[in-house]
């Protein structure tokens, strides 16, 4: 595999840069999954302002237009739209034969007979905008964690066959027993099955993402390419959260927790390069180099699942405070008084 291992150094500090960075926020460079040293004050980006649409200033411009196409493609969320500006045409027109007919009596009217139920049906729909926002980032968080999952297991179907190879050969010239050979083929067909099931998650968060956004599972597939990265949101908790906020504790916990799996997939990865020479050499068991491999693939998974945890844990503080980009374009209709009535199709029940 050509993966980066932290030096000594990076390691050593990884408890220290933890602490940074449940305060400073995270950063990654590529597809894998290493903890990154905190920003400076210079580079972090500022926390979105209040009520702005979080996911434009995510750092990952694809989950940006997931969003907005989703946002745009809801059935629901068009269907209610649609419904609101026949509600305030309607307004409007009954406004307007009042005044007609009692002159200055009402000429003031403003052609909001309801406000409350008006705000009602705005309020529907920006919360399903807000709900579907964010069910789009966690959607696309998971298909990229799967994504990287599938990737690491077909990255190392190569090495498991080399050693049945390696296995193979050596029971043949008499070097080892038969139970070699038996742990290599077990390993290689365990990896089969394994790598199978991760790709059936795979396909089936792929299909939901699809059915989020509107858009076909293979199309959308192809758009997001492979392995791809998971987001890394340029977030500073402290300016997002109040103190008491379970959400920022909640981020803090899994930052440290990917840091300690960091240091760990270190150790695992030099134990398992040490079996495979041990045997290779004559030194060691299959057994030993089969359970070193498996320890660290465990690691680099379970890192993998922590830099997910962290990313949602951010999108999901940052994204917890209502925004007021969920009413825009929500304002009143104010219709032509000369214009011909616009006609707006609503399907029934919608709203």
């Amino acid at each position: 595999m050509s993966t980066n291992i932290p030096t000594g150094a990076r390691v050593g500090a990884a408890a220290m840069a933890a602490l940074l960075l449940a305060t400073a926020g995270c950063r990654s460079t590529g597809g894998e999954p290493t903890l990154a040293s905190p920003p400076s004050s210079a580079s972090a980006a500022p926390a979105p302002a209040s009520g702005a649409a979080w996911w434009r200033d995510a750092g990952d411009p694809l989950l940006t237009a997931l969003i907005e196409d989703g946002l745009a493609a809801s059935p629901e969320v068009s269907c209610r739209v649609a419904a609101l500006r026949r509600y305030d045409l309607e307004t409007a027109r009954d406004a307007r034969r009042i005044v007609s007919r009692l002159g200055r009596l009402l000429g003031d009217k403003d052609g909001q007979t309801n406000p409350a139920a008006r705000e009602e049906r705005v309020e529907r729909i920006a919360t399903r905008r807000l709900v579907l926002a964010r069910q789009i980032a966690f959607a696309y968080v998971e298909v990229r964690r799967l994504q990287q999952d599938v990737a690491r297991r077909e990255a190392l179907r190569g090495q498991y066959q080399d050693n049945a190879e390696v296995a193979q050969f050596r029971r043949e010239a008499g070097l080892v027993s038969a139970i070699d050979g038996s742990l290599a083929r077990s390993q290689d067909e365990t990896a089969r099955g394994e790598l199978g099931f991760a790709q059936g998650r795979l396909d089936a968060a792929m299909a939901e993402l699809a059915r989020l956004v509107g858009a076909a599972p293979d199309a959308l597939a192809a758009r997001l390419g492979s392995p791809g990265t998971l987001p890394d949101p340029p977030l500073d908790p402290l300016e997002t959260a109040t103190p008491g906020d379970g959400g920022r504790a909640t981020l803090a916990e899994a930052v440290l927790r990917e840091a300690r799996l960091t240091q760990a997939l270190g150790e695992a990865r030099r134990t398992a390069r040490d079996a495979r020479i041990a045997y290779r050499e004559g030194a060691g068991s299959f057994a030993m180099l089969y359970v070193a491999e498996a320890a660290a693939l465990a690691v680099e998974l379970a890192l993998v699942d922590a830099r997910a945890g962290r990313v949602t844990a951010a999108l999901n503080l940052w994204s917890a405070h209502e925004g007021a980009w969920a009413r825009e374009g929500l304002d009143p209709i104010v219709p032509d008084p000369h214009a011909s009535a616009e006609i707006i199709t609503v399907t029934a029940g919608c709203d």
